[in-house]
């Protein structure tokens, strides 16, 4: 659904109401449609290297994040008289009124249930409350916490419903900070029970409205000073109780967090399988933000879109998956001569193509050949990236574009060239450096070892190590990234930084640079499984590690020797680095403190993202082996966590398979 804008017509059931005939003819008519034609063309354009995944790309169809404050404070009504008068202004608030009609039809279903019913009193209460609120918000602005929360939910749909089938990846912002104005004299457990609401709306259906939603708290502003506050800890609380999978939940971690806010966050680290909260570094993400060019006034409004992306609430609009590399392809281009281990197609250029004599020349340099092969991909990356930014593009968002900043710049926020937004860009996920990093240290070792071996040591990559565990032995004991060892941790630094400075120097079709983000929420399960045997051990089609932790059963020196290790890559880049962390119960046990200081010091270190659960492996076996008694343990992926339950056998193996400490 993500790439293929027809793929929700094959999950539509017909119905009297909606015949198999109407399916088909809007199918058809979408199928004709410039959107579905140019991503149709790009995606047959670019399949010799997507098609084994050497990168990959898409039409983004959210990762924003809305500022609905000025609409919650001043009401809609006086909002729409903002901004232009020309341009694309009278487009966006004729887009605007939807809003006003969908609160009208709402108070007018309350109002009719109510009759239809026969309610008793609290009822008829209860839906003529709903039905003031609505002919009330969002036109005029909110006076308390539960017209707040009408009003935001009512914008919240609207701009859900204008991206449908796909919005993906709309994130909230600092809701403590957008809701703090109105808590008022709402009694605590009133505001708890309010939220609880907001949360079970994201939930709607299976997997919620889309995956990667995400609610950010806690933070600092421009001067130190902390921005916590009374929503900060209702919203935890109505989290706490809900234990749902989806909104995710994400906290900014800096030098003045109070205690009351680690203490709360407790109680969610501390209940194996629950869900926990994702940590990012306020300190560091200022200055990454700053070096991004954004204005000081905007950079305390940075939240989180998607799974960890820092975007500008209601000012950028940064395409953050836009582009997808995998490293792992790439590395094993530069090492069989442009071909696949997998399939044996050329997909990339030979060693005569990269300036060597032969393919045994390339892997005596292999860590120039691999970035010789990565400047033959990136271009490629970038245009087909750039053709669906444009694709993207022919579906204009009036609503979602007055939510930022269009009133003022009178123009759309997918418009390409000329995007609506104050800031934009275009993301790159990047996966497979520990993969990259531990391969190429392995190669130079095994050759200063076996001058003469590169086609034994090919033969073996190409068979999947079959008669040759002895060397898969030999590769997996050389030095690896994630055990605080120089060698591989200065070989992951400087593949880190030079990719990000290449992948950094692409643009996109209004000029900005792309931005470099190691992260992988599923897809280095996805994308392990078209990258062949790797010199450092792995077995063809095995996952790549997850985000930028080492490879799992390589960091055997321990948790602080792994996190030294994953502090040292470049974390200031555009979009930061995730890091992934699992503690076992018995880790937790009476260790809260250690496990704050260990949280405070990788921040203080340099580290910009830490993703903690707490789950052994005890009750991950028990829940492959009689899921109906875990239903409700849940587990982190990346920057977004599941039901265990509920996922694909492949993803609870790769989670069961990772590191525990």
């Amino acid at each position: 659904g993500y790439c293929d804008p027809l793929a929700i017509y094959d999950d539509l059931e017909p119905t009297p109401e909606l015949p198999p005939e109407r399916i088909e003819a809007v199918r058809g008519y979408y199928r004709e449609t410039p959107f579905v034609r140019d991503l149709k063309a790009v995606y047959g354009r670019f399949e010799t290297l997507t098609s084994e995944v050497a990168f990959f790309m898409e039409p983004v169809t959210g990762h924003m994040i809305p500022d609905m404050r000025p609409i919650l404070s001043d009401g809609l009504e006086a909002f729409l008289k903002r901004g232009t008068p020309g341009g694309y202004a009278p487009v966006m608030r004729r887009a605007g009124e939807a809003v006003l009609i969908l609160a009208r039809r709402y108070a007018g279903l309350a109002e009719t249930l109510a009759v239809q019913r026969a309610a008793g009193p609290d009822e008829a209460a209860r839906l003529g409350r709903i039905a003031e609120l609505c002919r009330r918000v969002p036109r005029y602005g909110a006076r308390n916490l539960h017209e707040a929360l009408q009003s935001y939910l009512l914008l919240w749909q609207v701009m859900c419903l204008e991206q449908a089938p796909n919005p993906y990846a709309f994130s909230a912002g600092n809701l403590d900070r957008v809701f703090a104005p109105y808590l008022g004299e709402t009694p605590f457990e009133e505001a708890v029970a309010l939220f609880e609401h907001l949360l079970a709306f994201y939930m709607v259906g299976a997997r919620g409205w889309a995956i990667s939603q995400n609610i950010l708290l806690g933070g600092r502003d421009m001067d130190g000073n902390d921005l916590t506050n009374a929503m900060t800890g209702v919203i935890l609380e109505a989290f706490r109780r809900s234990n749902l999978p989806q909104p995710a939940l994400s906290v900014k971690i800096h030098r003045g967090t109070p205690d009351s806010l680690y203490r709360a966050m407790g109680k969610f680290f501390f209940t194996p399988g629950h869900s926990t909260p994702s940590l990012f570094n306020d300190v560091m993400m200022f200055e990454l933000l700053a070096a991004k060019g954004i204005a000081p006034e905007d950079i305390p409004d940075w939240a989180v879109a998607g799974c960890q992306e820092p975007l500008i609430m209601g000012r950028e609009n940064g395409n953050t998956t836009n582009s997808w590399l995998n490293l792992g392809k790439v590395l094993e281009l530069a090492l069989n001569d442009g071909r696949s281990l997998l399939t044996g197609r050329k997909i990339g250029l030979s060693a005569a193509e990269l300036g060597y004599t032969s393919p045994e020349e390339a892997a005596h340099d292999l860590e120039n050949a691999f970035f010789r092969q990565l400047d033959f991909i990136l271009p490629r990356m970038e245009e087909a990236a750039n053709c669906c930014t444009r694709a993207i593009g022919r579906c204009p968002t009036p609503f979602g574009s007055l939510l930022f900043g269009g009133l003022e710049s009178g123009r759309d926020m997918r418009d390409a060239e000329h995007p609506g937004t104050r800031c934009n860009g275009s993301g790159c996920l990047i996966h497979g450096l520990s993969v990259a990093a531990d391969s190429i240290v392995a190669v130079k070792h095994f050759l200063a070892e076996e001058p003469g071996g590169f086609e034994t040591l090919l033969a073996a990559l190409r068979s999947d190590f079959a008669g040759a565990q002895l060397l898969r032995a030999r590769l997996l004991g050389y030095p690896k990234y994630g055990a605080n060892r120089q060698e591989p941790d200065e070989t992951a630094v400087r593949v880190a930084a030079r990719v990000c400075k290449k992948v950094s120097a692409l643009r996109n079709p209004s000029g900005a640079p792309f931005m470099p983000d190691f992260s992988t929420p599923s897809t280095h399960l996805l994308y392990g499984c078209w990258v062949g045997a790797t010199p450092d051990g792995r077995r063809a089609g095995m996952p790549m590690a997850n985000a930028n932790n080492p490879a799992p059963g390589t960091d055997k020196n321990g948790l602080p020797a792994m996190l030294n290790s994953l502090r040292k890559p470049p974390h200031n880049v555009h979009a930061g680095m995730v890091q992934n962390l699992r503690l076992s119960r018995e880790t937790i046990s009476g260790n809260r403190e250690k496990i704050y200081g260990l949280i405070d010091d990788y921040f203080a270190r340099g580290g910009a993202q830490l993703m903690i659960s707490v789950v052994g492996r005890e009750d991950l076996k028990h829940a492959m082996e009689r899921p109906e008694d875990y239903k409700d343990l849940i587990v982190r992926i990346g920057g977004l966590s599941q039901r265990f339950v509920a996922l694909n056998k492949d993803v609870q193996q790769e989670i069961y398979d990772r590191s525990t400490y």
